[in-house]
This record gives C-alpha cells, structure tokens and sequence, in this order.
C-alpha cells in the first residue's frame, strides 16, 4: 500500500520517474527505536538512488495527459426504475466518482436544468483542481451538484467555493492529501445566504437543511471528480469529521451582532455583495464560554500564548515538526459575543491587531536560547528553505528582524491576518475555534471570492 500511495503521490505531481525506496515495516507513526535501525538498514540504498547518473527515460519522462475530468455519457439500465437507479449507484460508487452515499443521476436534462441558476457559459474554464490538476468548468461543477442534490438556486454558491479553492495562493493541495484529516469550513457572508435559507444560527452542522448539505456535498463530490482524489491512493486522511458535506454554513447578520461582514472586515468589499470563503481547519474544535468579553479575548490570548515552547526554544530547523509551524485560528463568534466584544471597542480589524500584539513577546523576556532559534528561522525564511509553513513570510521578515532587537516584540503568529473573526451561531457569549497550520506548500489556507452570476436569486448577480 505505502508502495502504490508514493507511486500515485508522483503521478500526481507530474514526476512519474521519481526514484522511491519503500521502506518495508514502516508505518505512520512508528515509534524512534523502530524507525531508526529501518533508516540505518535502508540508508545505502537511500544514498545509491540520490546519486547514481539518471537514465534517458529519467531525463525525459513521459508525462502523461493531465486528467481532465471527461468521461462519454454512460447508459444504466434495469428490468425495473429500481434496479437501473441501483445499477446506478453501483457504477459512479466502483468507479470513484461518488462519496459512497445515493446520488441523483445527473442526466442532461438534470445538468440542464442546474445550469439555468447562472449566467456563466457552461464551457467557461475556471482552473485546475488538486491533487490531480482535473480542468473545472461551469457544466463539470453543474453536474456534481446534480449528484449532490443541490437547487440550481445553489450553483452560484458551488462555483465560487471552487473558485476560491482554484486561488493559485491557496494550498488546495494539503487539505485533500493529508494523512492529518483536515476539513474546510465553507462560509457565505453577505444577503445571499438569507435568501437560500442557509443555517447561520443554531445547529449548522446537522440534518435537515438543504442549503449547508447540498453546496457542502457538491463541494466535495467536485473535489472527488475535479481534484482525482480519493481516499487510501492519495487522500491519506486516516479519519474525517464531515467527510460528506465540508463544514458549510452562513454569517448570522441577526441582533444583536453589530459587526460588518466578514468579507467587508477583511476585504473591504461592499456588504451588499454576496462571497464564499473557504478555509482549511483542524478537525476538532474548541468552545470558550465567559460573561465577559475582556475574559473570552483573554482565553484566546492564553491559547496563543501556549505554543511559544514549541515555537521558539524547541524549534529544530529543517524538521517537519507540526507544533512549530505557524497557526491559523478561525474563530466563530456568537452575536452575543460580538455584541459584548463591539461594547468594549473591538472591531474585528482591532481585535485581530490586538490579539496579535498581546501575543507577542519583548526581546528582553526571551532566553539566549530562544533568540537563537528565531535567527535560525529568520535565516530558514530568507534562504527559502525547509517547508513555507515553517516560514515568516517575505513581507513580514523587516519587522521580525526590527523585533529582535532590545525594546522589540517578537510574534508568535506570523501576521494579524491569521486570525479569522466569523460571527454565526447563537445563544450564549461564546467563541468556538478551529486551528490548523498557516499553510503548507502555498501563503495561505484560506481563500474568499465573490459570488456572481445568479439568475435565479436577487443576491448574487
């Protein structure tokens, strides 16, 4: 299985003459007094695969055609309607094209019928999905929402989500690879989402609401037949929690919540329009409860504040270690919060810079330890080396610099835009958080783009 999932790993990547030792008796996770007599025992072979000369098929690899997510009109069909649907489900499930659960069948009337909600041309090319790199058109993500169950007044949403997925700045790569399980939270700012009734107050991730698990759902079928991805050949999740829909739900504009929308706060665009922002999270989430809201910042100061050890003294150039890797927070904050957090001054723009400062810690409180270490990073950072989530980014690294200096203050988090203020549910002053790396191969997780093209709703022209 290792064997077959690095093969597919370098298909997919366009490198199909990579030279890969499969390290029999390896496993994830295996404990260092395994792993180490396994490296020793390979470490020649290693060596010898590194340096010797390539081979003419080496140096001219014969790529394949990059996949794009074409296949002829297939005919399914049974003594009766029941057998044909079943005979249905047997075929998209055998060959990779559902996620295990009934789909509709999405016929030429069905797709039809699903491209009247847009006015965009059904042959328009919005990019190519990861992990495979399969062409997106407006008529491929039409039919996957047809499979999903989605209303046609549902495509506008669907398609920007996967524009926003499309973003060549966001890693699309690492949510849909990683052995870690991550999820995307898939949230609608703005009028349109009142208009499709999506859930944006109590209970957003259960049965029952059309709008959250249709686009959610269609999200991800797309991701299965756009992106070629699919679980044990190169989705190595080892468990998902919303393996069918995604986290997808709405911005509650409702009183008492007196913040502007996200995409106003952190694009500046006009709160009348309608965006789609998806963004890559940990599986888990956490929820803070408190009377205050000087207590609910302090809470999420608190939990920042904890990584330092893991970030700064622990630090080890070069190794993939997870705690020292920069963290994105997305935060989801009741209108009561909001309301309380609003009293006391913050905006979503003040919280953010705010948190971010708190979090920083002066030069004189560091240990010569710790400096090093960060100089270590700076250095990693500059020279482009080791993994980008591991990396201040190319504009932040004058400040860094300037920091570490006496009467400086060095950051935990790599910018104030790592931190994602999102009101929605309801109910008590609470604040539910999702953390996940910044990014891995790309600048960013997360990804937002406006919804337009509907015909079929008055938000979202």
């Amino acid at each position: 299985m290792f064997e077959k999932n690095a093969r597919s790993g370098a298909e997919d990547n366009l490198v199909p003459t990579q030279r890969q030792i499969v390290l029999k008796g390896y496993y994830a996770g295996i404990p260092p007094q395994k792993s180490k007599p396994l490296a020793e025992a390979y470490f020649d072979e290693i060596v010898a695969s590194l340096t010797r000369p390539l081979t003419d098929k080496e140096t001219k690899p014969q790529v394949g055609a990059v996949r794009e997510s074409f296949h002829r009109p297939i005919t399914v069909s049974g003594a009766t309607q029941a057998e044909a649907i079943e005979q249905l489900q047997m075929v998209f499930n055998d060959n990779h094209w559902s996620d295990g659960l009934a789909i509709l069948p999405p016929t030429r009337e069905a797709v039809d019928l699903m491209l009247t909600g847009t006015s965009r041309k059904p042959g328009e090319v919005l990019g190519k999905l990861k992990p495979k790199s399969g062409a997106v058109t407006i008529e491929k993500i039409a039919i996957n929402a047809v499979m999903a169950g989605a209303s046609p007044r549902h495509l506008p949403v669907i398609i920007a989500a996967l524009e926003a997925q499309l973003n060549p700045e966001f890693d699309a790569l690492h949510p849909a690879a990683s052995m870690g399980g991550f999820e995307l939270a898939i949230w609608v700012s703005g009028p349109l989402a009142a208009e499709l009734g999506m859930k944006a107050r109590d209970r957003l991730w259960t049965h029952g609401n059309r709008a959250n698990s249709a686009i959610g759902r269609a999200i991800m079928l797309c991701r299965i037949n756009l992106g070629h991805t699919w679980p044990g050949e190169n989705d190595m999740a080892l468990t998902r929690a919303v393996p069918f829909t995604n986290y997808t739900f709405a911005e509650n504009y409702e009183s008492p919540n007196p913040w502007t929308p996200y995409h106003t706060a952190y694009g500046g665009h006009d709160p009348k329009d309608s965006f789609v922002t998806v963004s890559t999270v940990g599986a888990r989430s956490t929820t803070v409860t408190r009377d205050q809201a000087q207590d609910l910042v302090k809470a999420l100061i608190d939990e920042i504040q904890s990584v330092r050890p893991a970030m700064f003294s622990r630090y080890r150039p070069g190794v993939a270690n997870v705690p020292q890797t920069f963290s994105k927070f997305v935060y989801l904050v009741t209108p009561e919060a909001a309301a309380d957090l609003a009293a006391q001054g913050y905006t979503q723009k003040s919280l953010r810079q705010h948190i971010f400062d708190a979090t920083s810690v002066p030069f004189e409180a560091l240990s010569p330890e710790e400096v090093e270490n960060i100089r270590k990073r700076l250095q990693m950072s500059r020279d482009g080396q080791g993994l980008i989530t591991d990396h201040v980014p190319p504009d932040r690294i004058a400040a860094w610099e300037a920091a570490l200096k006496p009467g400086g203050k060095v950051p935990l988090l790599s910018s104030p835009d790592d931190l994602h203020f999102v009101v929605s549910g309801t109910g008590r002053k609470s604040i539910t958080t999702w953390t996940y790396l910044r990014s891995v191969y790309t600048w960013t997780s997360n990804s937002s783009a406006r919804i337009h093209g509907a015909r079929l709703t008055q938000a979202g022209r």
